[in-house]
């Protein structure tokens, strides 16, 4: 028995109840050798030398005892080792010399079923004392056996057996002591049947290690954190777990692991291994956030189960982290909610630029037709105001249309080399900001304008109307006294950022709008750039597409938006620009109408609207020119295989028919040479841009103003 526990301690020496197990088989060797010697020797010397080595094994029995008792059931010993190694010190002192355990005189015995008389040493004066303290300290040590559940239970029953082989054992000395005949059989087999019963239970032990062993190399090389929970600790855990938790898990508890659970997850985990425990069936797997050691955020998927470990219940959990999956998965769900607000925000596209056109061609009457009529009338005359208000108010209309157009995507009429700073101050300036300060006197608005922002490449106009709708929804949020800062600055971008929008990598101009009011709500804050999707009261607080104005044109600029809002404290909107290299060029001189009169020149109007062709031909008959009008491209050709034309006013858009591209094609056929403009209500397709390399000149949005295709075709004339 020695010699196999000796085995198992030098296999697994981290395991140091093999050592105890050892050392009690050593006793029990010593108990053994002492018998033997007793029976085969008369009363002497030898006799009560192996009285002494009998004792003795008993004391280092004891103290071997309670060494394996607190090893194998992970007790803590305090000072136990100290302080019964001191006493049991003495204890062999007292033994070995001194005759108060061990007397000089002998005594014979009589036992059952043995032929002769047996010989021993007699009892000293402490002799009784020390043998009702080994039968307390063996009494104890099955209490402790028994109260503590952490040991196997056949492991608990076979080491309790072999205790009471070992009460028999005191109690068959008593009884000798006594002068009451007993089994002789107890003294000889008492301590071995002790000695067999921790043999039994470390062979056991050994050979549940070993076929653990087997499964935790299997394990060691799984991806998955793998632990086996009991009794409130980690009993098995995988090398992974570490990597996962990402801290060291030797001295820690489910306790520990579960406070890196994010506080809102912990309840749901500690009532799902309740229920585990319980027998009950619980949801699995469960994903859970975990803070990791740089308290950065990560997702765990727990799958668990109540399993029979080392005969006695424990939960099995196998832990993934799930981050990057989740990160995906949340990724997907942003880019498919993205798309969605995409193909929403261009069918509403279609639509309104559908109506704008229509509108366009309608309102074209309302804007160029007073422009004619002022012209011819004299400058007291009563009709005059009345004309200015008809077309006062369709050029109003004219610009709801325009924001229209923007919303279409089709809404940027020019780009030109503009900065940022100087839009913002000239809005500071103008009439508009003045008015938003009488109504809202309670707001002050502070710029922090960099000095040295890029320029950027787009059309002022657009970027005008961004400016003032931003600051009004600002100023509209502000219920109480407030700031509203406007600020820009140049910003790198080397990494995209994941906001409302992915802004990608590169060199942006920003312009941040932000204000300390009511916020916006997360289900506001996903349609807050629709059309018409507003929660101001219509006709008090504009036309429901101030919003909309600001996405179509930073979309247009080919931009990005930011929007961080908390309700109840503000919002922030960061609109980014791409910045330009180029130099603003100069600002070209206005110029009187004498200066775009014509001098005769023929023109060709091209258009399927009636009305166009009419306000076209008029205003450039006022200008000085002879026009000629077509309802269509293919009357165009017709007429220029028998005309000729110095200049073509031409529609992009006509139906039926073929367009303003088709035309032009065939008409550079007959006239390789033609000069052109475009005229429609959309800002530039590729379409548009195919004729510009075709060699079209200028492309000017409808509806008409004299000084607007005038200046068009003067100036395409003058080429060469």
């Amino acid at each position: 028995m020695l010699i196999a526990q000796a085995f198992f301690f030098f296999r697994k020496p981290h395991y140091t109840w093999y050592a105890w197990s050892a050392a009690i088989s050593f006793s029990a060797l010593l108990y053994s050798f002492g018998i033997f010697l007793e029976y085969n020797t008369p009363s002497g010397y030898l006799n009560r030398f192996s009285g002494l080595l009998e004792w003795m094994a008993i004391i280092c029995l004891i103290h071997c005892l309670y060494g394996f008792s607190f090893s194998y059931l992970g007790i803590e010993s305090k000072r136990y080792h100290t302080i019964a190694g001191v006493c049991h010190g003495l204890m062999l002192i007292l033994l070995w010399y001194t005759p108060y355990l061990v007397a000089d005189s002998f005594v014979t015995r009589e036992f059952i079923w043995l032929d002769a008389p047996y010989t021993e040493p007699a009892l000293g004066p402490l002799g009784s004392v020390f043998v009702l303290y080994a039968v307390a300290a063996s009494v104890t040590a099955m209490v402790l056996w028994i109260k503590h559940r952490k040991a196997d239970p056949k492991h608990r029953i076979t080491y309790l057996v072999g205790m009471g082989v070992w009460i028999l054992l005191g109690i068959h000395d008593s009884l000798a002591t006594l002068g009451i005949p007993s089994l002789q059989y107890f003294m000889e087999y008492g301590f071995l049947g002790f000695s067999l019963a921790v043999l039994w239970v470390v062979f056991s032990s050994y050979a549940e290690l070993a076929a653990e062993e087997k499964y935790r190399v299997i394990t060691e090389f799984a991806n998955d954190c793998i632990m086996v929970i009991q009794d409130g600790n980690i009993v098995f855990r995988n090398p992974s777990c570490c990597d996962l938790f990402g801290r060291p898990l030797t001295d820690s508890t489910p306790g520990d692991l579960l406070d890196l659970i994010v506080e809102e997850d912990r309840n749901a985990v500690r009532d799902h291994y309740i229920t585990l425990l319980d027998g009950g069936s619980a949801p699995n797997p469960h994903i859970v956030r975990i803070l990791n050691a740089d308290r950065g955020m990560k997702f765990f998927e727990i799958a668990s189960s109540l399993i029979q470990y080392r005969n006695r219940p424990a939960i099995l959990a196998v832990v993934r982290d799930i981050t990057e999956r989740k990160r995906a998965e949340e990724a997907r769900q942003e880019s498919e909610r993205k798309l969605y607000r995409l193909q929403k925000m261009e069918s509403l596209g279609l639509l309104a630029g559908g109506v704008a056109h229509d509108l366009n061609n309608i309102l074209s009457g309302l804007v160029s037709y007073p422009e004619l009529l002022l012209m011819q009338l004299p400058a007291d005359s009563p009709l005059r105001k009345p004309i200015d208000t008809i077309q006062n108010s369709g050029k109003k209309a004219a610009a709801i249309v325009q924001d229209l157009l923007v919303l279409a995507r089709r809404g940027v009429p020019s780009v030109e080399v503009v900065n940022l700073n100087e839009i913002v101050s000239e809005y500071l300036k103008s009439l508009e900001y003045e008015k938003l300060k009488s109504f809202h006197p309670h707001v002050a608005i502070n710029a922090d304008l960099k000095a040295d922002v890029f320029n950027i490449s787009g059309s002022r106009v657009h970027l005008d109307k961004t400016v003032m709708n931003l600051v009004s929804n600002a100023a509209e949020a502000m219920k109480e006294d407030g700031i509203i800062t406007l600020s820009t600055e140049n910003r790198y971008i080397d990494r995209p950022i994941h906001g409302y929008e992915q802004v990608e990598e590169g060199d942006y101009v920003t312009l941040t709008v932000s204000d300390a009011g009511v916020g916006i709500s997360a289900e506001d804050l996903e349609r807050i750039f629709e059309p018409f999707y507003t929660k101001k009261v219509l006709g008090r607080s504009g036309t429901g597409l101030g919003m909309t104005v600001v996405w179509g044109t930073v979309k247009d600029h080919n931009g990005y938006i930011d929007v961080q809002s908390t309700e109840g404290k503000g919002t922030t909107f960061t609109l980014y620009f791409p910045a330009t290299r180029e130099e603003r060029g100069k600002e070209k001189p206005l110029l009187s109408i004498d200066e775009y009169r014509g001098k005769g020149e023929s023109i060709l109007v091209i258009d399927d609207f009636k009305d166009q062709r009419d306000i076209a031909s008029m205003i450039l008959c006022e200008l000085g020119y002879s026009v000629t009008s077509v309802s269509s491209g293919e009357e165009a050709i017709e007429y220029l295989k028998d005309h000729t034309a110095d200049l073509l006013v031409l529609d992009m858009i006509m139906d039926p028919g073929i367009d303003g591209l088709d035309t032009y094609r065939k008409i550079l056929e007959l006239h390789p040479n033609q000069k052109a403009i475009i005229a429609s209500g959309f800002s530039e397709t590729k379409r548009v841009k195919e004729l510009k390399r075709l060699g079209v000149g200028q492309y000017i949005r409808k509806p008409y103003t004299m000084k607007k295709i005038g200046m068009a075709v003067r100036e395409e004339m003058e080429k060469e």
